[in-house]
This record gives structure tokens, C-alpha cells and sequence, in this order.
């Protein structure tokens, strides 16, 4: 029985070294779309607002980034692994979801031990079901490569299997852009620091060695404020190393605003 492309009962020997073989496989289309996730993070806001001087993610290539590599690979071996598509489908997804949720979790700091594990152990499922559609493609990228080994036009096969798996890591990297609010929170800050001067009474001017830097080069780097749910934490680095930061809060249908601002974080 095929669904989507794929057997369930699952096209492979049931030998070691074809499920290993298999499994290298997944775990190779899982770091190609990784890495292409990763990349596509780190740069889409710098494609899609070149007129902002935003600064390219290095740390989180290096930190989440490669989780996000590691992760993928992992859940690409396992998914490949089991000779049955079904039992592959459903190890990945549930690989898939734990990952995610204990990423999650490891994050919310204000949670108990005790509630973290209710939630992992309540939210599993509804979560692998989310999902499932990442083992899946894993596995019919693994499948179609090895069925590409016996064609005449192997290498174009696999050429395209790559470009697809890069595609939907890409993708996914896209959909992590900066939302609207972010783009304004930095646009406004931006407008800001341009425009201030040291007669100014605002946040800005009052910042020890701020005046100094007028005219400099500088990037700006955002994330959300743990300290708002409406703001963003702006962090600006001039290259001579001097930095600072702003906390901006952005409403929907409203101006930006300044909530506080520190030198040298």
C-alpha cells in the first residue's frame, strides 16, 4: 500500500547494511536541509531589508544553527532506519517532537521539572503529528536516491534530490524571518540613532559615549524581549566595538517607542 509516494510496508532488505546504508542517507538529506535552514535564518532579514544595517547571525550558526543540523540528522537516520515506512514515519516524528519540545522547554525558565515533563509527556503526540510531514520528506529523499542508483541518470537524480532538500530547508528558513513589528522596532531605532543628537533629551543621547559615535558605522542585531511581550531587544555594534542596547516596544497599529536603553550590552 502506497501513500504520498511511499510504501508503508516499506522497500528495503531487511539486511544491516541496508538499513544502514538507508539510514546514511536520511541523516545526509536531514543535514543538507539543516544547513540550508541555517544559512536562510542567519541571512533572510539582510535580503529582504538592505536598506537596514543588520548584522549576519554568526552565534546562531554556531549554537542553534548547528543543533538544528544535528537535530535533522538524527531525525533523518532514525526515520530511514526501520524497514517499514510506517515504523520509520512514526520513530521520526516522535524523534521530531521531542526534540522540539525539550528545545522549548529547556528555554521556559519559569516552569517546574514536574511541569515541564506533564507537558512533554502530554503534547508528544499532538506535536509528531505536526510534524510528520518533516520524516516524511526525509524518507522519500532517501528512498528515491536509492532507487537512483540503478538509473542511467543517477547523478541528475541526485543533483535534484539535493536541490529539493535545500529547497525545504530554505523554506522553513524564510519563515523565520523578522515579523513586522521587529522590522519597524529596528527601522525606528535606526531612524534614531541617525537623527539624535546630544541636545536631545531622549533615551539615546543620554548614553555615556553615545555622542561621540555620530557619524560611525554600525550593525544592529534584534530579538524578542523577555522583558515585554510587545518589545524587542535592539542591540547596536559600532565597529570601533563600542555597543549599546535598546529595549523598543512596537504595538500593532501603533508608532514604536523607546523603553530603556544601556551602553555596552
Amino acid at each position: 500500500m502506497k501513500i504520498f509516494g511511499l510504501s508503508l510496508d516499506g522497500e528495503l532488505e531487511p539486511s544491516r547494511a541496508v538499513q544502514k546504508q538507508h539510514a546514511q542517507l536520511g541523516a545526509l538529506y536531514g543535514a543538507l536541509g539543516g544547513i540550508a535552514f541555517a544559512l536562510t535564518t542567519s541571512s533572510v532579514d539582510l535580503i529582504l531589508h538592505r536598506d537596514l544595517p543588520l548584522g549576519f547571525e554568526f552565534g546562531f550558526l554556531t549554537s542553534y544553527g548547528l543543533i538544528v543540523v544535528l537535530g535533522l540528522s538524527v531525525i533523518g537516520f532514525v526515520t530511514c532506519w526501520a524497514v517499514e515506512t510506517w515504523r520509520g514515519l512514526f520513530y521520526g516524528a516522535v524523534i521530531a517532537a521531542a526534540l522540539v519540545l525539550v528545545g522549548s522547554l529547556m528555554q521556559s525558565g519559569e516552569a517546574t521539572t514536574g511541569m515541564k515533563f506533564m507537558v512533554l509527556v502530554f503534547i508528544l503526540m499532538p506535536i509528531a503529528v505536526l510534524v510528520l510531514p518533516v520524516a516524511w520528506v526525509l524518507r522519500w529523499l532517501a528512498e528515491r536516491h536509492t532507487q537512483a542508483r540503478s538509473s542511467r541518470y543517477c547523478a541528475s537524480i541526485v543533483a535534484l534530490l539535493f536541490a529539493i532538500a535545500v529547497t525545504f530547508g530554505a523554506a522553513g528558513g524564510y519563515f523565520m524571518r523578522m515579523p513586522d513589528r521587529a522590522v519597524r522596532a529596528v527601522r525606528f531605532l535606526h531612524v534614531l540613532v541617525q537623527q539624535t543628537s546630544a541636545s536631545d533629551g531622549n533615551a539615546l543621547a543620554k548614553l555615556p559615549g553615545f555622542a561621540e559615535q555620530a557619524g560611525g558605522a554600525y550593525r544592529m542585531y534584534e530579538a524578542s524581549s523577555p522583558d515585554s511581550t510587545e518589545g524587542f531587544d535592539v542591540r547596536v555594534h559600532y565597529d570601533d566595538g563600542y555597543t549599546f542596547s535598546c529595549t523598543v516596544i512596537a504595538y500593532p497599529g501603533q508608532d514604536p517607542y523607546l523603553s530603556v536603553c544601556k551602553a555596552g550590552e
